[in-house]
């Protein structure tokens, strides 16, 4: 069907994306949002404040906003 043809590109789009991003960048994100972990968690596993991730991400997810929408 179509919305699947429209899914699939997003998802290429998407790994693009994720490929442009540092080794760091690319950990945060994956642990954040395909591992589901809390910014806690993820701050745990990468050695940094709370604080520090949620700043990151947020600079992160528009940097990839930017990917993706350009």
């Amino acid at each position: 069907s179509q919305e699947t043809e429209v899914d699939v590109d997003d998802l290429i789009l998407l790994r693009q994306a994720l490929e442009n991003l540092d080794d760091f960048e690319r950990d945060l994100i994956v642990n954040r949002y395909m591992r589901d972990m809390t910014q806690s968690e993820t701050s745990k596993v990468l050695g940094m404040s709370q604080v520090q991730v949620s700043r990151k991400e947020q600079k992160i997810l528009m940097k990839l906003k930017d990917k993706l929408v350009s």
